[in-house]
């Protein structure tokens, strides 16, 4: 009677040792019982913007450069919102008869210089030398003066004070446009040093 005794609680431990080779209990299995419900895997849920937090702004080569220079710190949402939010304050001032992204790219097309005085030395002597400006050069210029001239107004935030310098550019009045003037009138004053090269064959 004691050697059956002692040889199933043999067996039972050879069992226990089978399933788990750290502490000598039974491992149970997972219960699958019919009265028990299976448990959901969580899903995450991920924000998403809607359609009011995104700023559209129209995809043109003139309003893409103009978000690429206002863009500081990779924060180009930031830039398209301040874009747009002057857009909108620019079309109170045209009204209705005309579109403000025209009116944007109209004044950044009669603010653009066609040409840039760099300087070098000749001899002794430092010379300014006119140089021609590509279309992406010149909306860059543009760019830069009208948002500079921005900074000097009296506007409050600075959505108010570039859609009135837009504005401004729009209807001539712009000390942009001077600036434009005067850098085209030395560059003109300065044309005998400009390096143009003649092709003569034909």
């Amino acid at each position: 009677m004691s050697s059956t005794i002692l040889q199933a609680l043999r067996q039972n431990g050879a069992t226990m040792r089978k399933f788990s080779a750290f502490t000598p209990t039974w491992i149970r299995p997972m219960s699958t019982a019919v009265g028990s419900t299976p448990v959901a895997p969580v899903t995450p849920v991920i924000p998403t913007m809607t359609s009011s937090e995104v700023p559209i702004v129209p995809n043109d080569e003139v309003v893409s450069q103009l978000v690429n220079t206002l863009m500081r710190d990779g924060k180009k949402a930031r830039a398209q919102r301040l874009v747009s939010d002057s857009m909108k304050h620019l079309a109170k001032k045209i009204g209705e008869e005309t579109t403000p992204y025209s009116v944007l790219l109209e004044a950044i097309e009669s603010a653009s210089p066609l040409l840039k005085l760099s300087s070098t030395k000749k001899g002794s002597k430092v010379v300014h030398v006119p140089t021609a400006l590509r279309d992406r050069q010149r909306r860059r210029r543009a760019i830069v003066w009208m948002l500079d001239a921005s900074k000097k107004r009296g506007e409050k935030s600075f959505e108010e004070r570039f859609a009135a310098e837009v504005y401004d550019v729009s209807q001539g009045i712009s000390p942009v446009l001077q600036k434009k003037q005067q850098v085209h009138k030395q560059a003109l004053a300065n044309r005998a040093n400009a390096q143009v090269s003649y092709n003569t064959q034909r």
